[in-house]
């Protein structure tokens, strides 16, 4: 069981998500309404996590994970990202969270979210992977991923085998090798490490990382 806090201005989403967790075994030990107050809670309670719906364009959300990482250690910091007039893509990498989310997203992938976090992995929502894993480099005409390699790519970012993928999405291993190989080749990646962090924005690393 993981210790969270939790923020949201939605008080009835906090009870959701707050029912959410606890029916999944985690344990949510205080919440609230504004980001200015997620550095004081998560100070006093010390949690294993924090969840955070958070507008991107709040001048609070500049930094918040660095100061939120000074406090606690080890932290897992996740968001969920409410798109609003002033939501930007090109933000999320700086956000330098553990978990990404949508806002709407399904209970079943929150709780998935929050399971990988707090086993210390990296986990992202598939529609914000697609716009992270497309490099501003290529230039317009470049092929975009598919549904599927999108798929593929975000369970392979999140540290999975392909064994594992090919368990999840009821096909061969041959064949999530097939869609990992057009991956890289659209994104002219080079590992499955480079995969991971360009999607967590990162910038690549090029350890010896099998290709496949």
């Amino acid at each position: 069981m993981s210790t969270l806090v939790a923020a949201d201005p939605r008080g009835v989403y906090l009870a959701g998500l707050e029912w959410v967790l606890q029916r999944a075994g985690h344990s949510v030990v205080a919440e609230c309404h504004h980001t200015i107050e997620v550095l004081p809670l998560v100070e006093r309670h010390r949690p294993d996590l924090v969840i955070i719906g958070l507008d991107v364009a709040d001048r609070q959300a500049a930094g918040l994970s660095a100061r939120l990482r000074a406090t606690s250690s080890p932290l897992g910091i996740i968001y969920i990202l409410q798109p609003n007039g002033g939501f930007d893509f090109n933000e999320i990498p700086g956000l330098d969270a553990d978990g990404l989310l949508m806002d709407g997203i399904s209970h079943s992938y929150l709780v998935e979210c929050v399971n990988a976090v707090a086993a210390g992995r990296k986990w992202v929502d598939n529609y914000i992977l697609q716009h992270l894993l497309t490099p501003r480099s290529l230039p317009q005409h470049a092929p975009k991923l598919t549904g599927r390699e999108t798929e593929v790519a975000g369970l392979v970012s999140r540290g999975l085998r392909n064994k594992i993928i090919a368990q999840r999405l009821h096909v061969s291993e041959g064949t999530v090798k097939m869609h990992l190989h057009h991956v890289y080749e659209k994104l002219r990646l080079g590992s499955r490490a480079e995969l991971a962090w360009m999607a967590h924005g990162k910038g690549a690393d090029h350890s010896g990382t099998d290709l496949i």
